[in-house]
This record gives structure tokens, C-alpha cells and sequence, in this order.
């Protein structure tokens, strides 16, 4: 049996059956919402099962939610190039920023926090409130093409003044990745933290996060990694965890949670010390799912198969005359096309999806984002549709 990544060809169309929505709709829109598996909606429902027999608290969050949890560390630990006791869970990004944010004195001469104008509006909106709290100076790199961030911008940014970079490694508009590792190496040498937001990378673009050299990272399962929302990984360097002590916290950060001391304040050794109060275990029984198809596939092999599906969506972009706000060389792309469709963007989206053509849309342009089981067909069904509305 061939496994993910060896460089053999797989049939990737026997995965279609285990996503029961391709049956009517040509889902094209992983990049918002990855589709329900079956094997997530089984791992649900055991969970359900387990809490509807066992009863008692104490059984459910022991034998099942637990280990739930520590499988899910290890799960995204193997995907992602690091160890689990590097991983905290947490539900949002923005939670995950805030978390990090309140371990950091950003009120001496290391102030400023650096972002692109590209990146996603949630890692700006949350610096810039606790640039209001602390006195952080944020500073804007800005676009050249608004498709990419170049190099240069940060390495003009970041200086003796930077105390946090943030880095989208891919942009959510364009789907233009950025070269995260050389942008880690220049703040590590100039002294500033890292920080990888990886929501529209994590499970498409192989990820090695020890060889990519970043002090903290996060990415949730909600896209690509076909968990659904309510969970996100929150990565920290192991020689960095000590440092940090969150004021954003809960029993769940606590070398001791069950030991209900009120009086006391101490964070586990490991990265659960970045993790809060109870957290939403469902979501769990969900993720597992998904991230267990999106390692048995390999980020390798869907990365190929993303190549051919986005250069077909270019194609019949090209055929029709719409613009694409994507690049087009395979490897500096994620797994989006934005394609210009003009100021109606999104009642033509709001028609597709009447036609069971899933998009999304962000301000003038359709973002199509094909995953490892879609076909060529799904793309010409969306193509064929999109024509008769523009």
C-alpha cells in the first residue's frame, strides 16, 4: 500500500465518498470551511456515546476527553515538525494572540510589533488593542502589488525597537506565501519573537516548525485541515516556554487544575501552560478526523494535486477573461485562486452557492479553493455556472 508523500500516484477520488456533501455540490471553499467527513461525524458520535452512557463527569473527561486531547498534540506534532509538549489548545486565533500578547512587557524600548497590511484582520485587530493597553507601537509593512509582501519590507522593518513580528505565511486574499523561515531567521538576529499565523497553510504546504525556526505559532483545523471551528493550535519554542506567564489564563494552564488551589498560581511546565478554562471537548472528537485524513493523505501529495486543481481554475479563468489576483507560479501560491468577477462579487457568490457552487468571496473577487478530492469537473461546473451570471 502506497503511503502519503512517496512519490507514487494515488487515486485521490476514493476520498470523495468519505465527504457526503460532494454528492450535490461542487465544494470549492476549504479555504472558509473544510466539509464534514464521515469519519469526524463517527468520532463524534462516540463521544456523544460515551457521555450518554458513562453519565458521571469524571469517566468522560478521564478515559475519553483526555486522551483525546494528548492525541490531538501528537497528531498535529507529527504534521507539523514538532513535539507535543511544545502545543497548547486553544479555540480561536484571536485568543491565541491575546494569550501570547499578555505574556510580553511591551512597554520598554522593544515596543514595536510589526504586520502587513496583507495579513489576516484579526492579527491587527488585536495588537492594535493591546497597543492600546501597553503603549506597543505597531508598524504596517505595506503591499507593493497587494498580492505579496516582499522580503525586503521586513528586513527594512525589524531592528532594535521590534519585539514581535507577525507572519502570515500565506496571505488569505491572494494566497501568496510568504517566506516565513528567512523572516524567523532575520528577527531571531535582530533579537525580536516571531509569530506564524498559518490558518490558510496548515495541512496544504508541508510544515516542518523546528526547521522553520519561528518562536510561536498557531493555526486552526476550521480550512484545510477539515476539523471544524472551536480549535486552534498554539505552538511555543520549548527554550521560550518558561518566559511565558499569561495573564489570559484558566485551570486548564495549571501544573495542578485538579488540585482546585484557588490561592495559587502555577503554570505547567509545557505549553498547556498557554491553555485556559474548560475547554470545548466536541470539537475535539471533530478535529480528530479530519487531521487524521489530512496525515494519511500527506500535505506532500495534496500539495501536488492543489498544483494541478489551482492551475486548471487559472486556466479557465484566463478562458473566460476574469483577472487572477493570484500568483500564478505554483510554488508561490497557497491553495487559493482569487478571481476578479467586480462589485457584485458578492451577490455572484450568493448565486453560485444557489446553485450548489461553494465559493467565497472578498471584496471584488471569488476566492476558489479546490482540495485534494475535488475534480476538474467541480472547477468546469463553477466556471460553466459563473458564465451565466457575469
Amino acid at each position: 500500500m502506497n503511503g502519503p508523500d512517496d512519490g507514487i500516484p494515488v487515486d485521490l477520488s476514493t476520498w470523495r465518498n468519505e465527504f457526503p456533501v460532494l454528492e450535490r455540490k461542487a465544494y470549492l471553499i476549504s479555504a472558509s470551511l473544510g466539509p464534514l467527513s464521515r469519519r469526524s461525524r463517527s468520532s463524534l458520535d462516540r463521544y456523544l456515546d460515551a457521555w450518554a452512557s458513562k453519565g458521571a463527569p469524571d469517566p468522560v473527561w478521564f478515559e475519553d476527553i483526555f486522551p483525546r486531547m494528548a492525541s490531538l498534540k501528537r497528531s498535529f506534532s507529527a504534521l507539523a515538525g514538532c513535539d507535543p509538549d511544545e502545543v497548547a489548545l486553544t479555540t480561536n486565533i484571536s485568543i491565541a494572540l491575546s494569550t501570547i500578547a499578555s505574556c510580553l512587557d511591551l512597554s520598554g524600548d522593544r515596543r514595536t510589533v510589526i504586520l502587513s497590511e496583507l495579513d489576516f484582520p484579526t492579527d491587527g485587530h488585536v495588537w492594535l488593542a493591546w497597543a492600546r493597553k501597553t503603549g506597543a507601537e505597531i508598524r504596517w509593512l505595506r503591499s507593493p502589488d497587494g498580492l505579496t509582501i516582499p522580503l525586503e519590507e521586513y528586513d527594512r522593518a525589524i531592528d532594535e525597537r521590534t519585539a514581535l513580528v507577525m507572519v502570515n505565511r500565506v496571505l488569505y486574499r491572494s494566497s501568496a506565501i510568504v517566506d516565513a523561515k528567512a523572516v524567523c531567521a532575520i528577527a531571531r538576529d535582530r533579537g525580536a519573537l516571531s509569530f506564524v499565523d498559518d490558518y490558510h497553510g496548515l495541512g496544504i504546504v508541508p510544515l516542518d516548525l523546528h526547521d522553520l525556526g519561528c518562536d510561536l505559532y498557531t493555526a486552526g483545523v476550521l480550512k484545510w485541515m477539515l476539523g471544524g471551528p472551536g480549535l486552534v493550535f498554539l505552538y511555543a519554542r520549548r527554550e521560550l516556554l518558561p518566559s511565558l506567564e499569561p495573564t489570559i489564563t484558566g485551570w486548564f494552564g495549571q501544573r495542578e487544575p485538579f488540585a482546585f488551589d484557588l490561592e495559587h498560581l502555577q503554570y505547567h511546565p509545557t505549553a498547556r501552560r498557554l491553555e485556559h478554562g474548560t475547554p470545548p471537548a466536541p470539537v475535539f472528537f471533530i478535529a480528530q478526523g479530519g487531521i487524521d485524513i489530512i496525515s494519511e493523505v500527506g500535505p506532500g501529495t495534496i500539495r501536488a494535486r492543489q498544483g494541478e486543481l489551482t492551475d486548471h481554475v487559472i486556466a479557465r479563468a484566463d478562458e473566460a477573461g476574469f483577472e487572477v489576483r493570484t500568483p500564478r507560479d505554483r510554488e508561490a501560491r497557497g491553495g487559493v485562486v482569487n478571481v476578479k468577477v467586480g462589485p457584485e462579487a458578492e451577490k455572484i457568490c450568493h448565486e453560485l452557492l444557489a446553485r450548489d457552487v461553494c465559493t467565497d468571496f472578498r471584496g471584488d473577487g471569488l476566492r476558489i479553493s479546490p482540495h485534494f478530492f475535488n475534480t476538474e469537473e467541480d472547477i468546469d461546473r463553477c466556471f460553466d455556472e459563473l458564465r451565466q451570471l457575469v
